[in-house]
């Protein structure tokens, strides 16, 4: 195992940059995902990392070791893609040793180690099978079997779990991320799911364009999003636009306006102009009667039911629209459309930015 260090990493597809300057560290032991948008630079990255693209600049490590120009198989990679790999006239046996005796392992430490990756994998009743009658689940476990049995430094997926229904991809990223931290493989993970990131990564790495855009844990890439893109990308939000006069701490706090009413809230930084509000949906809290924190009032304009939740479109009196996730199904009546209803948007715990989106300038205070 070793960290990988990316030391300003730029490449190119002609005059496009497909990775633009990246420039971090995954630490060992780490499961890290690259998320993003189809386009984005995630897979660009993973291959240059498997030897697959050379970077036009910079440098990139395993620990100590520069590997610019290491070629792929000698850089002790298991790597698991999106449409399996998988030989479909070999047993599932068969398939997992091939790295191994490729590698020239002895016969009897062959059959003891893919015994082994197909037990982690819980494949081991069905070693003797022909993968093409098998499920997508479990062609997907044969593949990481075999990415695991040659005991690689570093474990690559790319999009691993995009061919599975719904309810299998939960399962697999609970496998997968338990596998990972059992066998304490650093890994990077490529996908454009966002609770897939969410629900399996120590750190995500946002990026756009070709450019890392925010580098975080699950929690912190979720809740303090650096700026708009992350904030829209990283599950729903709403996105409102005020102004805000003066201060920038917590004796002088900034006089902020939002839809015609006013808050103070201490800036990170001064800043006097427009603002933009990103509130979270479920952090919205609605009443069908006006209180002190209930002061914005709207219209329920549309009502979605989704089981655990109750999803709202409400119509503002000053003209925006706000979604509105509420968990409280169980405890009271569905609000119905037409209704009159009033708002809590909850604002000292929404992320401000500065007009453009693209500076964070107040966050709620952590305790």
């Amino acid at each position: 195992m070793s960290k990988v260090v990316f030391d300003h990493v730029t490449k190119y597809f002609g005059t496009a940059k497909a990775v633009n300057n990246a420039h971090f560290t995954i630490e060992e032991g780490e499961f890290f995902t690259l998320l993003g948008p189809s386009g984005c630079g995630k897979t660009t990255l993973l291959r240059t990392i498997a030897g697959f693209y050379r970077q036009e600049e910079g440098h990139i490590y395993f620990g100590d070791q520069l590997i610019n120009d290491v070629p792929t198989h000698e850089r002790n990679i298991g790597m698991v893609f999106q449409n399996y790999a998988i030989f479909p006239h070999m047993t599932v046996f068969d398939n997992v040793a091939y790295g191994l005796k490729a590698r020239k392992v002895p016969k009897d430490e062959i059959r003891t180690r893919v015994l082994e990756a197909l037990d982690m994998v819980e494949l081991t009743h069905l070693k003797d099978r022909i993968p093409s009658n098998m499920s997508g689940g479990q062609q997907q476990r044969i593949a990481l079997a075999r990415a695991i049995v040659i005991r690689p430094a570093l474990l690559l997926m790319d999009e691993p779990l995009s061919n599975l229904d719904a309810k299998l991809r939960v399962k697999m990223r609970t496998d997968i991320r338990k596998l990972q931290k059992d066998l304490n493989i650093t890994t990077i993970y490529v996908t454009h799911d966002q609770e897939e990131a969410l629900a399996v990564s120590d750190r995500i790495a946002v990026l756009h364009n070709g450019t890392v855009q925010q580098i975080a844990s699950p929690e912190e890439i979720y809740l303090y999003p650096q700026n708009r893109f992350v904030a829209n990308f990283m599950g729903t939000s709403n996105f409102l636009d005020g102004t805000c006069e003066g201060g920038a701490t917590l004796s002088n706090p900034a006089n902020i306006k939002l839809m015609g009413l006013e808050t103070e809230l201490p800036l990170l930084k001064p800043h006097s102009g427009k603002v933009l509000f990103s509130i979270r949906p479920e952090r919205v809290k609605l009443s069908p009667e006006p209180s002190v924190e209930h002061e914005y009032k709207g219209t329920i304009d549309e009502v979605t039911f989704l089981g655990e939740k109750v999803s709202y479109t409400v119509k503002m009196a000053s003209g925006e629209s706000i979604e509105v996730h509420d968990h409280s199904v169980y405890t009271r009546d569905i609000y119905k459309p037409k209704q009159p209803v009033y708002l809590d948007l909850q604002l000292s715990q929404s992320v401000i930015y500065n007009g453009s989106g693209e500076e964070v300038i107040y966050r709620a205070i952590e305790s």
